[in-house]
């Protein structure tokens, strides 16, 4: 017999009337944070659809239909109701029939089809298993009408009833605070910004954030223009709390809340809704246009139909760090984490040290002829060798013109001798800077390739990243580099360059956001179902190079996607770290860089970055950073301080003794400053501690083997720090230095 824990609850008569009575007038008037049925349960009306309960060990899930929707969600272990009364259609109120009911040992799915005045159907379906402490919940809106059903701000979405006073949240829910994930640091973000609120600010206050655009300030001496004159109107203010997931929790338990897409950009929305004088409702879950997007719901036209991406609440115990790591864990069963025995190799960039790119005229051919030439990439490769770099990578200079992604043999000779030649000189592979239409010169593509106006006029030299030809023109050129020995694309110049017209280009018409991101995500699929082996990164593939980020994390990465499927491959490998590598150890103090340890928590998906080893200092704390949070690393530059060039060989020595805890472990921080990462295969950890201070600090760390993955009666060596155990705890105390890092090592005894 199985367990209640592992099965599915029935709908027996006793349970179809208590879920019944849940949705009468009397249970819709429960008090938040309990969930008592009332104690004289109603049956259903002959002719009102059948009232119907999804249950497994953490959730009780009643949905009640008829016109509109009537839903509670309740977390069983603790009482506290999620949801309770109207679910939200700002669309219009479907009326829906009888509830469609699948299940099987497991699972249990229940769908709602409604149609809403004006031509509209919705299908609602909810989803929960018994193993799993989540519920899910999709929505499909079909237009069955016969003009365009026009959506830009369509929202439904779960309601809690919550009570306010003075600004504050009265009841269970009051001292419950909402964070986001996986950008709690926003990369633009200083030491003191964190995406953390509380309930009653998403119910009374716009959100402020510089995720997605900032205001830029023009400086001349005391002068200050605010570049909004060039720009156009920037939106920092948003009412929608708009994220990747929302982490909600008191700190003792909590509930993760996301949405996943794979067929269109979404977020997971917090918002507010009018319930009566007494109370506002705090709205999630359902689905949201925000700022457009997914465009494709945000217009339907006649018979079109859009289903939008997965609401998922998920119950944990603990505090904001189990919430990241219950995200991580949700996107690593979706097939976003790190990949098994991930050994991507450590890269020397040329750029730091190489005149070229810091002159005016980067992309002259006569400058390109003096100073990125054969000689200057073998002095490059000897750096990369007595550093014990793995790779070579060539930053702008190597195509004939920028971002042409075709070789440049009249200064580098060919290809396969370039690469065969850092093989068995060097011991090196090598990897290339291949932007993309967003940043790039154009004349070496067609002119059917730019994008074109309403009109039919051409924007000139602006090409059109969507289009079927400029996508096959550029898969051509990489796959030629890849022929010949490169290993790594970075696929720079992302950005969109606006909307396309031309009906030649494959593309919907007039193109948007969306078919750019896709036509990029495919290039990438494309390219590694020729060859698999080489490694592709991806920046924003709105905003490119950036502090900013716009797409969602995960969108284009692992195998398949709308219209994809085809070429049986996978996307990207790992995502571009937020441009932080212009001046590394500003932004690592300045507290830019802690994006990267919230990222990491977040998720396994790597990060590449390289940085400007010229700004680090003889601790290698901005070297020992980077190597902490991204996964594949790069760094160049010849700093001018022999003791600091001796110490970043150090260290970069002991990195490639312990890479495969940076590259392959599992990262856990104990806090900001204390970054864990254990072994994917043996009973051993890592354990980098920082100090961004200007003074030495002693640091008493105190951690628990099993919530690190390690075994909680095992044994361990540690070295770097005076250690004593208690229990299945250890207690380490460490000196870090003034601007600092120390590193320690445990390994099964």
């Amino acid at each position: 017999m199985k367990s209640p824990e592992n099965s599915l609850s029935l709908m027996t008569r006793k349970t179809f009337l208590r879920a019944a009575a849940v949705f009468s007038a009397n249970a819709l008037s429960l008090e938040m944070g309990s969930a008592q049925p009332p104690t004289e349960p109603l049956e259903k009306a002959a002719s009102e659809p059948s009232p119907v309960t999804l249950e497994n060990a953490q959730w009780q899930l009643g949905l009640k239909p008829g016109e509109g929707l009537k839903a509670l969600v309740v977390h069983k272990p603790s009482g506290i109701v999620l949801a309770q009364g109207d679910y939200s259609y700002s669309i219009g109120t479907p009326s829906f029939g009888e509830p469609e009911e699948r299940h099987d040992s497991k699972t249990k799915t229940v769908t709602l089809k409604g149609a809403i005045p004006g031509g509209l159907e919705l299908q609602h379906e909810f989803k929960i298993t018994a193993d799993q402490p989540w519920v899910e919940e999709q929505i499909t809106l079909s237009n069955r009408g016969t003009a365009v059903q026009a959506l830009p701000y369509g929202r439904c979405g779960f309601v809690l009833p919550v009570t306010l006073e003075a600004g504050a949240v009265v009841g269970p829910m009051r001292d419950f605070k909402v964070t986001a994930v996986p950008y709690r640091r926003e990369p633009n973000g200083n030491r003191t910004q964190y995406a953390d609120y509380t309930i009653g600010q998403v119910l009374s206050e716009p959100r402020s954030s510089r995720l997605r655009a900032q205001t830029l300030l023009e400086r001349s001496g005391n002068v200050v223009l605010t570049a909004v004159h060039g720009s156009g109107f920037i939106q920092t203010l948003y009412p929608f709390y708009a994220s990747e997931g929302w982490i909600l929790t008191d700190g003792r338990r909590g509930f993760l809340l996301t949405k996943y897409s794979r067929h269109g950009m979404e977020w997971a929305l917090l918002d507010r809704t009018p319930v009566d004088e007494g109370r506002a409702g705090f709205r999630w879950g359902g689905f949201g246009i925000f700022q457009g997007d997914p465009e494709h719901g945000a217009w339907l036209a006649p018979q079109q139909t859009h289903r939008f991406g997965i609401t998922r609440i998920t119950a944990f115990e603990g505090g904001i760090d189990e919430g990241f790591y219950t995200f991580r864990a949700e996107m690593e069963t979706r097939g976003h984490g790190c990949p098994k025995g991930f050994n991507p190799p450590v890269h020397w960039n040329e750029l730091y040290d190489n005149k070229l790119y810091w002159l005016p005229g980067m992309d002259l051919p006569e400058n390109r002829k003096k100073y990125y030439t054969l000689a200057d990439m073998k002095d490059e490769a000897a750096k990369a060798r007595d550093m014990g770099c793995e790779a070579l990578y060539l930053d702008p200079g190597w195509d004939t013109r920028f971002a042409s992604k075709i070789w440049d043999e009249s200064r580098l000779g060919k290809l396969k001798d370039f690469t065969a030649m850092l093989r068995q000189e060097y011991g090196l592979s090598l990897s290339l800077h291949t932007p993309l239409s967003g940043w790039c010169d154009p004349s070496t593509y067609s002119r059917t390739m730019d994008r074109m106006n309403r009109d039919g006029s051409r924007v000139e030299k602006s090409l059109c990243g969507a289009s079927a030809q400029y996508v096959e023109e550029t898969r051509s050129r990489l796959e030629a580099l890849a022929r010949d020995g490169a290993r790594f694309f970075m696929f720079d110049g992302t950005m969109h360059n606006g909307e396309c017209w031309d009906p030649e280009h494959s593309h919907r018409v007039p193109s948007g956001r969306e078919e750019h991101v896709e036509a990029t995500n495919r290039l990438a699929r494309l390219v590694h179902a020729k060859y698999p082996e080489a490694l592709i990164e991806m920046h924003d593939q709105l905003l490119g190079g950036t502090y900013l980020r716009y797409v969602p994390t995960y969108y284009g990465q692992g195998w398949g996607g709308r219209g994809e499927e085809a070429t049986n491959s996978a996307g990207f490998d790992s995502v571009w770290g937020f441009e932080l590598m212009w001046d590394p150890m500003t932004d690592l103090v300045g507290g830019h860089s802690i994006a990267l340890y919230y990222y990491n928590l977040a998720y396994s998906l790597p990060l590449y970055l390289h940085i400007d080893l010229r700004k680090d200092n003889a601790h290698c704390l901005m070297f020992w950073w980077n190597a902490s949070t991204c996964r594949h690393l790069g760094i160049g530059g010849s700093h001018t301080d022999p003791q600091v060039r001796r110490a970043q060989k150090e260290a970069m020595a002991t990195y490639r003794r312990l890479e495969t805890f940076f590259k392959a472990g599992t990262f856990y921080g104990l806090d900001e400053m204390v970054h864990v990462h254990v072994h994917p295969t043996e009973p051993a950890a890592v354990i980098n501690c920082f100090n961004l201070e200007d003074h030495a600090v002693n640091r008493r760390i105190e951690f628990a083997l099993g919530k690190l993955g390690l075994e909680a009666n095992g044994s361990y060596q540690v070295k770097g720090a005076t250690a004593r155990r208690t229990e299945d705890r250890y207690i380490l105390e460490v000196a870090v230095a003034g601007y600092g890092h120390s590193l320690i090592e445990l390994r099964g005894a």
